[in-house]
């Protein structure tokens, strides 16, 4: 959920329609419907010329891509649940001025299906007059017929707004590890990034070629925590058929977990593809020295770019296995480092694979009535990687990423 307009607490306040209904004007008087509506194909230029100017500080009308996106993603994905839908806002003269996504996905809790809702791409033009629209928004989709509702991308002012209207922010599900591969040239990466201070940006760039040789030498020597050498066990490309055989065996201990069909996942992935927003997914299953799968990776990224891990999943005792085969992989492709979205159940072995955790960017915050299914997943004890949230499912234009 990114960057939402925060409505001004001053000035005159238009009433609002109750429940997120829209106000009608009688007929015959020749004024425009105003107030909360369905997301419809129709509307989809306009929301995406909203976003392209809100969000992405662009200017001109929104590329096709981006168009194409909000179709794909808000109107002809595989989860149809009836009420849990996206709206716009449009006010006195019609224009659309707010939006709020709504991605319905389906778990599993204790074994039974559930309903969960994904809030994404809440936007407000900031020159609206319509000061209660954001929250109008965000209380209708609180109103759904999921059992939870989830944002894994809201920046402050979006957890701000979201805390004030019931919500609650998911600590363990905010966080995010990371693991060099080339440390040197990993640090330099960092320090470019650096902004605000253009010493250590430049300082970074022009230590760059020096950081490989020191990189070499740390994947050659025993006794450094940064050596690298193939594992022992093997590990294949990973179908979407294993892919689902695995997440229906593997991961089977945990209370809260996504709830595929072939259809499902093969849309997913098919879908983080065609963004365009990763490099190509690296997907492997690791068998063990016997021939069985013991877990599996999945992945993207550039040589001499930063990696995203999308998904791991491992049985137990397999869990360094499937690391050593994901972080020997990745350094293989010349990637210079992997961050990956915290995941409780890894932290130890995450922990003596010399990464690092911390918490930047985005917020996670969910909502529901349900107080155990709530308390599932603050405990950490969910299976829920970012190929089961919102985070995978943003748009990929060049000029956005």
């Amino acid at each position: 959920m990114d960057k939402p307009y925060c409505p001004p607490t001053t000035g005159s306040i238009e009433r609002e329609p109750a429940n997120g209904e829209m106000k009608s004007e009688a007929p015959g008087s020749g004024a425009t419907v105003t107030g909360l509506r369905t997301f419809a194909a129709a509307d989809v230029p306009a929301v995406a010329d909203l976003i392209w100017r809100v969000l992405h500080n662009q200017s001109g009308p929104a590329p096709a891509s981006m168009r194409e996106y909000l179709g794909d993603l808000f109107l002809h994905n595989p989860w149809p649940e009836d009420g849990i839908v996206s709206r716009v806002y449009r006010d006195a003269q019609g224009k659309i001025v707010g939006f709020f996504g709504a991605v319905p996905r389906r778990m599993s809790f204790q074994g039974k299906t559930i309903r969960l809702a994904f809030g994404s791409n809440f936007v407000m033009d900031p020159e609206s007059r319509t000061t209660m629209a954001a929250i109008q928004l965000v209380r209708t989709f609180m109103k759904g017929p999921q059992d939870i509702s989830i944002t894994d991308s809201a920046n402050e002012g979006s957890r701000q707004l979201l805390r004030s209207l019931g919500f609650t922010v998911v600590p363990i599900y905010s966080l995010q590890w990371a693991r060099p591969l080339r440390p040197s040239q990993y640090a330099a990466t960092m320090l470019s990034r650096f902004k605000k201070s253009r010493a250590l940006a430049v300082a970074g760039a022009f230590a760059r070629p020096f950081c490989a040789l020191a990189d070499r030498a740390a994947a050659r020597l025993r006794l450094s925590p940064y050596h690298q050498c193939p594992p022992e066990t093997n590990d294949e490309e990973l179908s979407p058929e294993g892919l689902l055989e695995c997440l229906h065996t593997i991961p089977g201990k945990h209370g809260l977990l996504p709830e595929y069909s072939l259809q499902t996942l093969t849309w997913v992935l098919d879908f983080v593809a065609r963004r365009k927003v990763f490099a190509a997914l690296r997907k492997g299953a690791v068998r063990n020295v016997g021939g069985k799968i013991v877990g599996w990776y999945i992945y993207s990224g550039r040589p001499g770019m930063l990696g995203d891990v999308l998904q791991i999943g491992a049985e137990g005792p397999s869990t360094q296995q499937v690391l050593d085969h994901l972080f020997y992989d990745a350094w293989k492709r010349g990637l210079i480092g992997l961050h990956g979205r915290f995941e409780p159940q890894f932290m130890q072995e995450l922990t003596m694979n010399s990464c690092f955790f911390m918490r930047s960017g985005s917020w996670t915050l969910a909502h529901s009535k349900n107080y155990d299914l709530l308390a599932a997943l603050q405990s950490g004890t969910a299976f829920f990687s970012r190929l089961d949230r919102e985070w995978c499912l943003r748009p990929g234009s060049p000029s956005v990423n």
